[in-house]
């Protein structure tokens, strides 16, 4: 990991520009996928009608304490929305490394902006105290050759800190934070990962052969009252199944408190960049 400085730096200010994007996953679809590479393992096919999410507090600060802007209220998103969407734009920053870039995702609030998502969202996000809701549909032949179909609409009220943000690694070395150029603007995305919520893994095996996959159908089979809408409340009541399902060592007996901790790794920075998580009220 390194912090670094590109020509242009070390004088005069610049500008840092926030944008964020669901990729496609969240934009389009979840694809099946048997090798468990790039899609579910066991056959489904899932699209996203809604992918909410509240961002607050984006800070671009350097390691030495210095705070160069924070963003003063938040964003509610919707990030099934098509395309890049801005955030916020810090400008006359010092043109210098800024390595210690953060944000939050909690519970929206009645002045939070609406970027792509509308005043109905807004109005369901403030009442259930959610800082995430999703909302979509899950299809699978069936052995029959049937179609299987079912719905979810998921919110949560998790408070989540993401701290010391990293690009993805360029040329072997991770990148903390952002750069400001003289006279240019830095532009970070703030991506939201639609598949996290239904990895197998609450945390990724340390041995390279043992892969993280996507399952869906211990959801499906979650719908006890067979209604092809599956609820938290029904998460909630069906065990993992241990020899599916890694809980990673945290607490995670069942499928609602195992999607619940997976929410708080939805958010990552520049696409794959990881920050370090952490709760928050």
């Amino acid at each position: 990991m390194i912090a670094f400085c590109a020509a242009g730096c070390g004088g005069g200010t610049g500008s840092a520009k926030f944008t964020t994007w669901g990729e496609e996953y969240i934009e389009d679809e979840i694809p099946a996928d048997p090798t468990g590479e790039g899609g579910f393992i066991d056959g489904w096919t899932l699209h996203y009608s809604k992918f909410l999410v509240t961002m607050h507090g984006i800070k671009v600060a350097a390691s030495d304490g210095t705070v160069g802007a924070t963003m003063e209220g938040s964003k509610l998103i919707d990030n099934t929305v098509a395309g890049k969407k801005d955030l916020v734009t810090f400008t006359d920053l010092e043109a210098r490394a800024w390595d210690e870039v953060s944000y939050q995702i909690k519970p929206a609030t009645a002045t939070s902006e609406l970027v792509g998502a509308t005043e109905a969202d807004r109005t369901m996000m403030v009442a259930g105290g959610y800082s995430l809701y999703v909302a979509g549909e899950a299809t699978k032949t069936s052995t029959s050759g049937g179609m299987v179909t079912k719905t979810f609409k998921l919110g949560y009220t998790l408070g989540t800190q993401y701290t010391h943000c990293l690009q993805a690694e360029e040329s072997g070395q991770e990148i903390a934070g952002l750069v400001v150029t003289e006279g240019g603007t830095d532009v970070s995305e703030l991506t939201t990962h639609g598949d996290h919520f239904f990895y197998d893994r609450l945390k990724a095996s340390p041995d390279p052969a043992v892969a993280t996959v996507l399952r869906f159908d211990e959801k499906a089979i979650a719908d006890a009252n067979n209604d092809n809408d599956v609820t938290q409340s029904e998460l909630n009541a069906l065990a993992i199944d241990v020899r599916k399902y890694d809980p990673s060592g945290f607490d995670a007996p069942t499928l609602g408190a195992f999607m619940t901790a997976l929410a708080r790794t939805v958010g990552h920075y520049r696409g794959e960049g990881e920050c370090s998580i952490s709760n928050i009220p």
